[in-house]
């Protein structure tokens, strides 16, 4: 995977926005980091480029709506954090 080089903040912790790609060119994954935690809303995808799944992080924990999608884009799932 090609991984982005991430901002990072005055102690090295990464902190902004990142993204992550399959050998492919597909974006994996994207969102942001506070010192070096998720937070804020984060998206992965399949190889092919379709949703996998997003929903928010705050202090890289789960919360709020998570949705899950299968490899057609269809919603299959969803799950609320706390």
């Amino acid at each position: 995977m090609k991984i982005n080089i991430t901002p990072k903040n005055e102690k090295g912790q990464r902190h902004g926005y990142w993204e992550k790609y399959y050998t492919n060119g597909q974006l994996s994954t994207k969102g942001n980091y506070i010192n070096d935690y998720r937070h804020g809303l984060w998206e992965n995808y399949y190889y092919n480029g379709i949703i996998w799944s997003k929903g928010y992080y705050v202090n890289d924990n789960r919360n709020g709506l998570w949705e899950w999608y299968n490899n057609n884009g269809q919603l299959f799932s969803k799950q609320y954090y706390i």
